[in-house]
């Protein structure tokens, strides 16, 4: 018998499934990572409450949902027979007339919803937008770096950091404006997550966010055209995991695009190892699409 279970806050989430999530860490990093910073902020992603769900089998956690409106849904791995899951979830979606416009996840569970959602609502089409993978590091490998060192961001750096995350998030397919972009790169400065690897002047970033009971999650590795091939964002992700896992943290994890050979084969030379795929799919309404 599949339960789903809302939750109010976060720490009720967490109360509950944290320890079902930490079972796979690394890949369950973006729920249990969102979790954890909407329990000390449920507005940090925006001014709507999020959408936190556990999915229950017999009284037994498999499984976690979590939403921060307007972005896709985000799954965790499911702990049991997945489309059976997914049809319970969707269920519960639809009684509650929840809109969305995508689900991430582990590529089983979100192939599975994106079918089950596409077929239970009209005038609805699914798209892949991406095709990821999660690595993971507990060590790294000692490379040659390249000229320069690894420092925090500052806030004399705020306007170009806001500037390179414009950039990073039209390469990435998920465009920002310059001012939210300016308000994301405030708060990575403010709360020390953002690294620059300098050479004189700014010529690579990486960010630490999402940290966990045993690990964190490195992303937002942008390196400007003009700074390209030149090994500076091996040596930034290199020199931030390094450190990373000598402060606190047994694990670093992030995720990769399928579609970009470089940025996957940059990883694997660091250190880290592939520990699952993940896909994200876009739901594409027609004009006439009246329904959940």
């Amino acid at each position: 018998m599949i339960q789903i279970i809302s939750h109010n806050h976060a720490s009720e989430l967490i109360s509950l499934s944290g320890a079902y999530l930490e079972q796979n860490e690394s890949e369950n990093n973006l729920p249990i990572g969102l979790a954890y910073r909407l329990a000390e902020d449920p507005h940090y992603y925006g001014p709507e409450l999020p959408l936190l769900l556990s999915i229950l089998e017999q009284g037994r956690v498999v499984g976690v949902v979590v939403r921060t409106p307007p972005h896709r849904i985000i799954l965790s791995r499911i702990d049991a027979n997945i489309k059976v899951a997914i049809v319970h979830l969707i269920r519960y979606l639809h009684g509650v007339n929840t809109r969305i416009p995508g689900v991430v996840g582990p590529a089983a569970e979100a192939q599975a919803f994106s079918d089950c959602w596409s077929e239970g609502i009209l005038d609805v089409s699914t798209s892949i937008d991406k095709r990821m993978r999660v690595f993971e590091a507990r060590s790294v490998t000692n490379l040659p770096l390249s000229p320069g060192k690894l420092r925090l961001a500052r806030m004399d750096d705020h306007l170009l950091m806001a500037q390179w995350f414009v950039a990073f998030s039209e390469e990435t397919g998920e465009p920002a404006d310059l001012e939210s972009a300016k308000k994301r790169a405030e708060q990575h400065i403010k709360a020390q997550r953002l690294y620059i690897w300098d050479r004189g002047a700014p010529v690579s970033i990486a960010a630490a966010t999402r940290p966990t009971r045993n690990g964190t999650t490195i992303n937002w590795v942008y390196t400007p055209p003009e700074h390209r091939n030149r090994g500076y964002a091996t040596s930034c992700v290199l020199s931030l995991t390094k450190k990373l896992l000598s402060e606190r943290y047994a694990f670093c994890s992030l995720y990769t695009d399928l579609s970009n050979p470089t940025s996957n084969s940059i990883y694997t030379k660091i250190g880290y190892v592939l520990v699952g795929d993940a896909f994200s799919f876009d739901f594409v309404p027609s004009e006439s699409f009246n329904g959940v």
